[in-house]
C-alpha cells in the first residue's frame, strides 16, 4: 500500500509541516488546504466552534458568574484597604520594628510568585474548570486571616520580648498564607479570556477595575466603623482573644473569604466547553514526532531564553517593569508610617488617601487606553510614565517633611499614580513584540511571559525591605538629623532609575532604529522612496504573502491560562485590573487566533483524509 502524507507550504518564512517520504507525497499550500477543508465542512455540515475572534454574544447564564467576580473584587479591595493602612500599627502594637513591617509587606509577594503559576497550571490541566482552584484560594485566605487575627494571643501567651517576637511571626505567617490565596484571584483574567467573547472582554475587565475602585472607596467607611472597636472574644474558660482596631481586619477577612467560598460554589459557572477546550492543546504531530521535537527543543531552550534575556529589546521592558514596580511599591510601603509619624494621620485618614489614589488610577487607566487606541506609540507612553516618576520622586524627597502642608504629601502620590497605568500596557506590549521577534523562542512564550511577570513580583518582594531599612527615617533619626525631611537620600533611587529608563527608551528608538516615536527617518521609508511605485507594491505584497505563520506551540502557549494570568497580572496596581491593551497587542492576538483557525482546519483535514498503509 502507498503511504500518503502532506507537506504544508507557508511561504519563504513559513512554519514546518509533516514531510512525507517518496514520490507518493502530495504537496498542498495552506490556502488550498483551507479551501478544501471549508468545502468539506459545507458538505458535511460539521462546523468547528467559533474562536474568540468571531462575533459572539455572551451567554446569559454567565452573568451570575460575572457578578460573582465583581463581588470578589469589591471584597478584596475592601479588605486590602483596611489591612494596608493598619498593618504598620498592628506590627508596632505587637512589638515589631519598621524593618519587620517591611518584611511582612514583602511576604504576600514572596508566596504569590510560585502560586500564580500553580493556579494557572491547575486550570490548564483540569479542563478549564475553576471551582476547585478558587475554593483553594478562599480556604487559604481563611487560614491566613485566622493566623493574622490570633497574633495578639501569641503575644500574651509568649510573654515579654519572646511574646512580641512570636506575635510578629504570626502576622508574617498569616500574610504569607493570605498571599498564597490572594494570588488565585488572577484566575479571573483566565476566566474572562475563555468564557467571555473577545469583543466584550474589555467591558468586563473595565467593570472589574471599577469595582476594585468602588471597594477602596468603601474602605474608609469600614475603617471608621472599626476604629473604636475594643472587645474580647472568650473561648471556653481560659482563652480570651482581644479584639482591637488592628486585628479586626483579620476577623473581617475570615468572614468575607467564607462568604466568597459559599457564593463561588453557588454561582460560578465554568466556561462553556468547545471542541478546542475539550481536546485541550491541538497538535499536528504524532506522539513520536512530539517526543523527538520535545527532546530537541529542550536542549536549545535554555540557550535561546538566555540570548533573548540579554538582548536590549527584551531586557529593557523587563527593567522597566522591575523598576516601575519598585517605585510604585515604595509609596505603598512608605505612605502609612510617614502619614502616621509626620502628620499624625489615623488608619481612616490613610485609607481616604488610598481611596483617592484608586480613583486617579482608574481614570488614568482609561485615559491611557484611549491614548493607545488613537495611535500614541508605546515608546512615548513608557517615556511619559517614567517622567511622572522623575517629577513625583523629586517632589517626594523635598516635600515629605514634618512641617509640610498635607497637599505636599498628597500631590506626589497622585503623580506616581498617573505613571503606572500609562507605562504598564505599553511596556508589556513592547516586551511581547520583542519576544515574538525571535523565531527560536516559538516554544518558550509561556516561560518568557512568566519570567516577565516574575520581575513584577520580585520588585514587589524586594522593595518593602529596602524601603523600611534604608528609605524611611524614624522619628529619632529625624530629630538627630536637624532636618524636617522624613526620607533618606535613597529616595533619589526613584527619579534616577526613571531617568535612566527614559534614556534607554530614546536610545532604542533613535540609536537602535526602532523609531516608534518618529524621531528619525525610517529606513524602510527611505528605501520605498527610492524604489518605483510598482516595485514597492510588489515588495509589500511579497512581504504580506510570506508572513511567518505562528507555530502550534507558540499559539498554545500564547493563548494558555498561565500566559493570560501572567500577562494581566504584570500590569496590576493595588490589585486593580488594567483593562488597557495596545493596538499592537490586539493585532497580535487576532493574528494568533487566525493562525490557530488555519491549523485547526489543517488538523481536521488530515484527520478526515487519513493515511493509507
Amino acid at each position: 500500500m502507498m503511504r500518503v502524507c502532506h507537506f504544508v507550504n507557508f511561504g519563504a518564512g513559513g512554519g514546518r509541516g509533516r514531510q512525507g517520504e517518496g514520490a507518493g507525497c502530495r504537496v498542498r499550500t495552506a490556502a488550498s488546504i483551507t479551501a478544501i477543508t471549508r468545502q468539506n465542512r459545507r458538505q458535511t455540515n460539521d462546523h468547528i466552534p467559533p474562536t474568540q475572534n468571531d462575533k459572539r454574544t455572551m451567554d446569559g447564564s454567565l452573568l451570575a458568574s460575572v457578578a460573582l467576580l465583581l463581588m470578589i473584587n469589591v471584597v478584596d479591595s475592601i479588605t486590602n484597604s483596611i489591612v494596608g493602612p493598619s498593618l504598620v500599627f498592628y506590627v508596632t502594637e505587637m512589638g515589631g520594628s519598621k524593618e519587620e513591617y517591611g518584611m511582612i509587606m514583602s511576604a504576600s509577594y514572596l508566596s504569590g510568585m510560585p502560586m500564580m503559576s500553580f493556579y494557572g497550571a491547575w486550570v490548564d490541566g483540569n479542563g478549564n474548570r475553576y471551582r476547585a482552584p478558587y475554593a483553594a484560594s478562599f480556604v487559604m485566605g481563611m487560614i491566613g486571616s485566622t493566623i493574622y487575627f490570633l497574633a495578639s494571643i501569641a503575644r500574651r501567651g509568649g510573654g515579654g520580648g519572646g511574646g512580641s517576637e512570636l506575635a510578629v511571626h504570626f502576622i508574617l505567617m498569616g500574610r504569607l498564607i493570605t498571599g498564597m490565596g490572594s494570588s488565585g484571584r488572577t484566575l479571573a483574567y483566565a476566566w474572562v479570556a475563555t468564557a467571555i467573547p473577545r469583543d466584550e472582554q474589555r467591558n468586563v475587565l473595565t467593570l472589574l477595575s471599577m469595582t476594585r475602585t468602588f471597594g477602596m472607596i468603601l474602605g474608609p467607611l469600614l475603617n471608621a466603623l472599626i476604629a473604636k472597636v475594643d472587645a474580647k472574644l472568650v473561648v471556653g474558660s481560659w482563652i480570651v482573644i482581644p479584639i482591637t482596631p488592628n486585628n479586626t481586619p483579620g476577623l473581617i477577612l475570615f468572614v468575607m473569604e467564607g462568604l466568597l467560598l459559599v457564593s463561588m460554589c453557588a454561582f460560578l459557572k465554568d466556561p462553556i466547553p468547545t471542541a478546542a477546550t475539550k481536546v485541550g492543546r491541538f497538535s499536528l504531530l504524532s506522539n513520536n514526532d512530539d517526543r523527538a521535537n520535545s527532546s530537541a527543543a529542550s536542549s536549545s531552550k535554555a540557550r535561546a531564553i538566555w540570548n533573548a534575556l540579554v538582548s536590549f529589546d527584551v531586557a529593557l521592558p523587563m527593567a522597566n517593569l522591575f523598576f516601575m514596580m519598585c517605585n510604585f511599591t515604595f509609596y505603598q510601603v512608605a505612605i502609612p508610617p510617614v502619614a502616621s509619624n509626620a502628620y499624625g494621620w489615623s488608619t481612616v485618614d490613610i485609607s481616604n488617601l488610598l481611596a483617592a489614589q484608586a480613583i486617579v488610577l482608574f481614570l488614568a487607566m482609561n485615559g491611557a487606553m484611549a491614548l493607545s487606541m488613537t495611535g500614541v506609540p508605546d515608546s512615548a507612553m513608557i517615556a511619559g510614565g517614567n517622567l511622572f516618576f522623575v517629577v513625583g520622586g523629586v517632589m517626594t524627597y523635598f516635600w515629605w517633611k514634618v512641617d509640610a502642608a498635607p497637599w505636599q504629601f498628597v500631590l506626589p502620590v497622585m503623580l506616581i499614580s498617573l505613571a503606572y497605568p500609562f507605562m504598564g500596557p505599553a511596556n508589556r506590549s513592547r516586551y511581547t513584540k520583542a519576544v515574538h521577534g525571535y523565531p527560536e523562542l516559538e516554544n518558550c512564550h509561556g516561560i518568557m511571559q512568566s519570567i516577565f511577570n516574575q520581575m513584577f513580583m520580585i520588585g514587589g518582594f524586594l522593595t518593602p525591605n529596602l524601603v523600611t531599612k534604608y528609605g524611611l527615617l524614624s522619628p529619632e533619626q529625624i530629630a538627630l538629623s536637624n532636618s524636617p525631611l522624613v526620607l533618606s537620600s535613597w529616595t533619589w533611587f526613584i527619579p534616577i532609575t526613571a531617568l535612566l529608563l527614559i534614556i534607554g527608551v530614546v536610545y532604542e528608538d533613535v540609536i537602535l532604529g526602532m523609531n516608534e516615536m518618529g524621531l528619525i527617518r525610517d529606513k524602510v521609508e527611505v528605501e520605498l522612496e527610492e524604489a518605483t511605485k510598482t516595485e514597492s507594491s510588489a515588495l509589500l505584497a511579497a512581504k504580506t504573502v510570506n508572513r511567518r505563520r505562528s507555530s502550534v506551540v507558540t499559539i498554545n502557549e500564547s493563548l494558555s491560562t498561565r500566559y493570560e494570568m501572567n500577562r494581566r497580572a504584570s500590569v496590576e496596581a493595588y490589585g486593580m485590573i488594567n483593562p488597557a491593551e495596545t493596538r499592537d497587542e490586539i493585532s497580535l492576538r487576532e493574528r494568533l487566533l487566525e493562525d490557530k483557525r488555519v491549523w485547526e482546519e489543517l488538523a481536521k483535514f488530515v484527520a478526515e483524509t487519513g493515511e493509507e498503509n
